[in-house]
């Protein structure tokens, strides 16, 4: 394999760089970098915790959060639960390795949440305000 080649084989830092900014990492890709790997080892397969293992387990990250995102987001907005929030806050942590920023898909799914969760609080207060002056 020449150095040319060589060089086109990502770092594990970069994959996750690329992964936590959005870029999808496709099964094409993946499968790319394990051949790549795979002739740097002479044949002797992808590297236990190696780019091609850290590049599959980020595509399994991604193809998470965005299943999870999507669920989410498929529901009516007045539904959005607290549940739902931290299943995204969940698995969009596990994608990024840490716990997700302001502006986040987690957060603004928290957001939701929250005002549906004082909305419910509100609507309760005011149902048993009219009971109690029945």
């Amino acid at each position: 394999m020449s150095t040319a080649e060589q060089q086109q084989l990502p770092s594990r830092e970069e994959l996750k760089e690329r992964a936590v900014e959005g870029h999808p990492i496709t099964t094409e890709e993946v499968s790319k970098i394990a051949k790549t790997e795979a002739e740097l080892t002479d044949g002797r397969g992808p590297i236990a915790g190696g780019v091609a293992a850290t590049a599959q387990s980020l595509k399994a990250k991604q193809e998470h959060f965005v299943e999870v995102a999507s669920e989410v987001s498929h529901k009516p907005v007045d539904q959005i639960t607290k549940e739902d929030a931290a299943a995204v806050e969940s698995a969009e942590a596990r994608l990024l390795g840490h716990r997700p920023p302001k502006g986040s898909t987690a957060a603004t799914i928290q957001s939701i949440a929250d005002k549906n969760e004082r909305l419910m609080a509100e609507t309760k207060t005011d149902e048993t305000k009219a009971e109690e002056s029945k």
